[in-house]
């Protein structure tokens, strides 16, 4: 009966894994080259590895563990991040990134993201102008406006945004930090077929002011959960002052298992290096299948509020 048990942890945890990564597009924005890979689930032809073009960089995230892409306030005509996909977007669909060290104390309309046209069905998104100072406005050709007010303020800080559009009904809701800030209906099914999809700017425009950092983007092919929409708010929970070493209860890596050299793990959570929480459950025994995770360094919490890092 346990054995039962702990096999439908292990299914329900792999499927909270798998819920959680974005189908078409996923970016994390890690290490020093300028090729990025996509660790989407489902990614499109030939986007499997982006690329950054022109002087955008990667460096710190100063609030989040790990690298972002940083803006250089230059044109979008040879400056931008190169998903290598053409705009297709049909059905519902949400986006979520997240954006650093950036104060809303100019004017400038700053592009954060759209493809590569300025005629069709221009998607684009952008920071100030029409949505106000620090404000942000998603919007395309034959759809209506998103507006979020006040996104940004004169001081840094992390901002988490998310936008779902819902087919069903006919909708598309903004988030901020995991709040609901808006919803916005949709007079009809919205389809859009651009050219090529850019992060850090939009056809030939402005794009992210020099030092703004985005993180994290991910484009889904479905309207994701409140659930889902709360786990992505949390990204960068974690500090690194709350990782400790227990040198009595070594951690290994064997076969696809983690295993604790001393005692049970019992409760466990185990998150990304951003501190995203991708795997749980109750173990009585000293051993952990992470068969579903995917290579890289992992931060787990068990038992009187011990953690510690490992690498699968």
């Amino acid at each position: 009966m346990k054995t039962k048990i702990y096999s439908l942890l292990l299914i329900g945890a792999s499927l909270f894994l798998k819920s959680q990564t974005p189908e078409l597009l996923y970016y994390k924005f890690e290490g020093t080259s300028t090729n990025i890979p996509n660790l989407a689930t489902s990614p499109p032809t030939g986007t499997l590895v982006g690329e950054i073009v022109g002087n955008l960089t990667l460096g710190s995230n100063t609030t989040c563990l790990g690298n972002g892409l940083i803006g250089s306030g230059s044109t979008g005509t040879s400056n931008y991040f190169n998903t290598k996909w053409n705009l297709a977007l049909s059905g519902s669909w949400t986006i979520h990134l997240k954006f650093n060290n950036y104060t809303s104390n100019v004017t400038t309309v700053y592009y954060l993201l759209g493809d590569a046209i300025t005629g069709g069905n221009s998607f684009r998104m952008f920071t100030n102008g029409a949505p106000g100072t620090g404000g942000v406005r998603l919007t395309a050709n034959g759809m209506s406006n998103v507006d979020i007010p006040a996104v940004f303020s004169t001081t840094p800080e992390l901002v988490d945004l998310i936008f779902v559009y819902d087919n069903s009904l006919q909708n598309i809701k903004a988030y901020v930090n995991g709040v609901l800030k808006t919803t916005v209906a949709q007079s009809a099914p919205l389809v859009f077929n651009g050219a090529l999809f850019k992060l850090g700017t939009y056809a030939t425009n402005t794009g992210m002011k020099a030092g703004m950092t985005m993180d994290e983007f991910g484009l889904f092919n479905r309207a994701i959960t409140d659930a889902e929409i709360a786990s992505l708010n949390n990204f960068c929970s974690l500090s690194v002052d709350e990782v400790k070493k227990d040198n009595n209860s070594k951690i290994a890596v064997k076969d696809k298992n983690l295993i604790l050299g001393k005692g049970s793990f019992g409760k466990y959570y185990i998150y990304d290096f951003s501190g995203r929480e991708i795997l749980l459950g109750n173990e009585s025994s000293n051993t952990i299948n992470i068969n579903s995770l995917q290579k890289g360094i992992y931060i787990i919490k068990y038992g009187d509020n011990v953690s510690t890092r490992f690498k699968y």
